[in-house]
């Protein structure tokens, strides 16, 4: 997806100034089964910009099944690379991998934007317990935004577990460095996405 939304953005005649870009609102189930974590079930909803870019390409194609296969493709091979642009640490902070085999991934159209959903899974499950298993999801470079609009997003399938939203802390400093980047510049740190990240915190009882 982070291919798709740079070409789009490239086509932009208005300069653009400040990272982010782009923005994506995410919405994320995580997928908990007798307090063991197995995977995320996520909804991406790009920005009207981007997302109106796309519906016009599927609109004047000759072929719009194809030309949504195409899409669809390029969205999750970029997924698996970016391995799903999500970093799940567990209770003892290391980093958990995920397989590169999602699913049920496909996207629509909803109020003008493209909704892209994909279910993708934890190459070891994971016990859940009382010290928090943290999930991120954002872009390294912060050129797309990605973030819930509220702990309203957030839901897990097993009832005897809890899941909340953390804001991030981010220095005046580094929000104006953010802001002074344009399209066309790569922040000297390489996750700069990260410092804006807000993080998913899971615990189980």
């Amino acid at each position: 997806m982070k291919y798709i939304l740079f070409s789009l953005l490239s086509l932009f005649s208005v300069s653009l100034w400040a990272h982010p870009h782009s923005f994506v609102d995410l919405k994320t189930k995580a997928l908990v089964n007798d307090k063991t974590l197995t995977g995320f079930q996520m909804d991406w909803t790009l920005d009207e910009i981007a997302s109106s870019t796309l519906i016009y390409e599927l609109q004047a194609s000759d072929r719009p099944d194809k030309t949504k296969s195409t899409i669809l493709n390029e969205m999750i091979e970029t997924a698996k690379e970016e391995h799903y642009f999500s970093y799940l640490y567990n209770q003892k902070n290391d980093l958990i991998k995920f397989t590169d085999k999602p699913e049920d991934y496909a996207f629509e159209i909803k109020n003008n934007r493209i909704i892209f959903t994909v279910k993708f899974y934890l190459e070891k499950p994971q016990q859940l317990g009382e010290l928090p298993t943290v999930l991120m999801t954002y872009e390294p470079t912060y050129y797309m935004g990605m973030e819930y609009n509220s702990e309203k997003e957030l839901a897990m399938t097993d009832p005897n577990c809890q899941i909340q939203l953390i804001q991030p802390k981010v220095d005046n400093s580094l929000k104006q460095y953010a802001s002074g980047l344009d399209k066309d510049q790569t922040p000297e740190d390489g996750s700069l996405g990260r410092h804006f990240a807000q993080k998913v915190s899971m615990t189980c009882k």
